[in-house]
């Protein structure tokens, strides 16, 4: 008597052959951790220089930047800086420069865009940096600040040759 097979999950796609493949969302494989780790250094290096760029820029008008009254306002200032970079680049355009770089784009549970409320859920949850590597061994590939957004990352440039038409 033959028993009616469980589809396959988001996290386990099946081939016509019955073997397992890599965990996709949206036909698209998940993100290595690696991948992740290059895309996100790149985008602390690009964020780094945009903040040293404004930080000279405001310097030239306060010589005594760190010994002045303006000095309280710079991290606050870095910080604003970064909530924007990362939350508007996921709004808009579903990856940051760096993950673009690594075609990386990060979607929700349909593989579709995120929108605000989940780009920014996500973004104040990145200094969480052991949820980062908690992606490493979650089996569904997400960090903890994935997990509360309910997004995942995906490899844009891998779609399985089984969904290509």
């Amino acid at each position: 008597m033959a028993t009616q097979a469980e589809p396959p999950t988001a996290a386990s796609q099946g081939d016509e052959t019955g073997t397992t493949s890599e965990p996709s969302i949206g036909g698209y494989p998940l993100a290595t951790l690696r991948r992740r780790f290059d895309a996100n250094l790149l985008d602390l290096c690009v964020l780094l220089l945009v903040m040293m760029l404004a930080s000279l820029a405001f310097s030239l008008d306060h010589s005594n930047l760190l010994e002045s009254e303006y000095a309280v306002y710079i991290i606050p200032y870095y910080l604003y800086y970064a909530i924007i970079y990362f939350a508007v680049f996921w709004w808009i355009w579903g990856a940051t420069p760096g993950k673009l770089m690594f075609g990386l784009r990060v979607v929700d549970e349909s593989g579709g865009p995120i929108g605000i409320e989940r780009a920014l859920v996500r973004t104040i949850q990145i200094p969480l940096f052991p949820g980062f590597v908690w992606a490493s061994f979650d089996e569904r590939r997400q960090g903890i600040h994935d997990k509360m957004a309910g997004t995942f990352v995906i490899d844009w440039r891998r779609r399985k040759d089984s969904d290509r038409a």
